[in-house]
Order: structure tokens, then C-alpha cells, then sequence
């Protein structure tokens, strides 16, 4: 099985960028995030069902399975009425799907971060072993974890998403018993998002945001892991800001 996580940056400009991840790239599990349309204006993709979790011009989750989806939740507590959460049951494979708030420096927003996580870590407690279990955690973390995860760390000091709390928020996941799975093959620095600005992805100036947590059943399942930078570097269509990362389980 091949899964797909991906920040769009708004699934209208870049539906021809996911069609070709789709079609081209053999994915069976695509975990779309910042889609930023309602349910009734995201785009069909078929054979793939697509369950959304949409919102007007902001946030917003899909997930888009050419396997069937047996179960699935849209939506939970710790959102507070913004669209950032869809689960999937596919065959054996439980994935949640999430696109985490940005947060801001210790007022309202941040505290909005927080307990975001404190509801997803207490979804995961209640529904799963993650010693028997085969679950995938994927999606716009909105964390970069370690300094390897940061182009500059001395910049990076007290700025959203390598603040320390949000950080330890990272560590809290691990100890339940997941695994980051592109760290687990590699500790070199490797970046999922780039600014538009000043060149960044030329500069490899970038930040490791995007994520694909598995419980410890899948690790020796996974096959391989494709960073699909190039997409992130194309011109024409303009690209999303995020990288594409694709996780293959046997």
C-alpha cells in the first residue's frame, strides 16, 4: 500500500499536481491537507473516493482511497470547529490524517496548538494499542521536531513550530509508540516545506513540517520513502509550498 501525504496549499490550484501524483506515482492512500474548499467544491478523482473535511478558503483535510474505507470519523473534539481531522479504517490500517494548527507565540492560537494535541494524543490512547496495532499518523504537523529538522537552528530559536513546548509535543507522540519513519531511515536533515520567498527550496532553506508517525507493527512493513522534492520545485503548474511524501508498506 502506497500513502500519500501531501499539503496542497488549496486542492484548486494544485488538482492537476495531485492528479499526477495520483495516477502517475500508484498511490493508494492520498492524505491531502490546507485544502481549502467545503466538501461540495473539492474535486472527484476517480476510481478514489475522497472523504473531506472542508472549509471555506481555509484548512481543511481529504483523504482520497482507491482501496475501500471500511470506517471512518471526520472531524473531532480537539478541531474546536475548524477542519483539521479525518480517520480512516483501511483493510488492517487505521491513518489519521491531520493538519495541526500553526499556532503563534504563546497566546490564543497556541494554546489552541496545545490542546489540539492533548485531544489527538487521548483519540489514540482510547482506540489503539500501538504494540498491536497498525496505525499511521500522517499530515501537516506544523512541527519541526529537532534542530536537523531546521535549515538554520540559532535562527529558528523561539519562533512557531521549533518552540520548545511545541516541540516536546513531537517527543509526547514518540513515547506513546510511534515512530517517525523518514528519521528512522535517515538522521540527515531532509525538509518537507519552503517558503516562497527569497528562493528558499534553491537555497534548501527549509523546514521539516510533514510527517508519517507508524506504530511499531509497521515498521518492518515499510518498503521504501520517496521525498518527492522535485514536485516542490517545478515552475509550471506553481508548486505548493509543502514537499510531497510518499510511504510504501509491503
Amino acid at each position: 500500500m502506497r500513502v500519500l501525504t501531501f499539503n496542497v496549499n488549496s486542492i484548486r490550484s494544485r488538482q492537476k499536481v495531485v492528479e499526477e501524483l495520483l495516477f502517475y506515482r500508484d498511490i493508494d492512500v492520498a492524505c491531502l491537507q490546507e485544502i481549502k474548499v467545503v466538501e461540495e467544491k473539492f474535486p472527484q478523482f476517480p476510481p478514489f473516493q475522497c472523504l473531506v473535511n472542508g472549509q471555506k478558503q481555509y484548512n481543511g483535510v481529504a483523504v482520497c482511497s482507491r482501496l475501500p474505507i471500511e470506517k471512518f470519523q471526520i472531524g473531532f473534539e480537539g478541531e474546536q470547529g475548524e477542519s483539521r481531522f479525518i480517520y480512516t479504517q483501511i483493510g488492517n490500517y487505521h491513518i489519521i490524517n491531520i493538519y495541526a494548527p500553526l499556532g503563534d507565540l504563546y497566546q490564543k492560537r497556541f494554546k489552541y496548538k496545545m490542546e489540539f494535541y492533548r485531544q489527538l494524543e487521548k483519540f489514540i490512547e482510547q482506540r489503539f494499542d500501538l504494540r498491536r496495532d497498525f496505525v499511521i499518523l500522517c499530515g501537516d504537523l506544523n512541527i519541526a521536531h529537532r534542530e536537523v529538522d531546521v535549515w538554520n537552528s540559532e535562527e529558528w530559536k523561539g519562533k512557531v513550530t521549533f518552540l520548545p513546548e511545541e516541540r516536546k509535543e513531537m517527543d509526547r507522540l514518540l513515547e506513546m509508540g510511534f515512530i517517525d519513519v523518514v528519521r528512522s531511515a535517515t538522521p540527515k536533515p531532509i525538509f518537507t516545506f519552503y517558503d516562497y520567498r527569497g528562493g528558499a527550496v534553491y537555497k534548501n532553506h527549509g523546514l521539516r513540517l510533514d510527517y508519517v508517525l507508524i506504530s511499531t507493527p509497521l515498521l518492518p512493513k515499510t518498503h521504501s520513502i520517496e521525498l518527492l522534492l522535485n514536485v516542490r520545485k517545478r515552475r509550471d503548474p506553481k508548486p505548493s509550498d509543502h514537499v510531497p511524501l510518499i510511504v510504501e508498506f509491503k
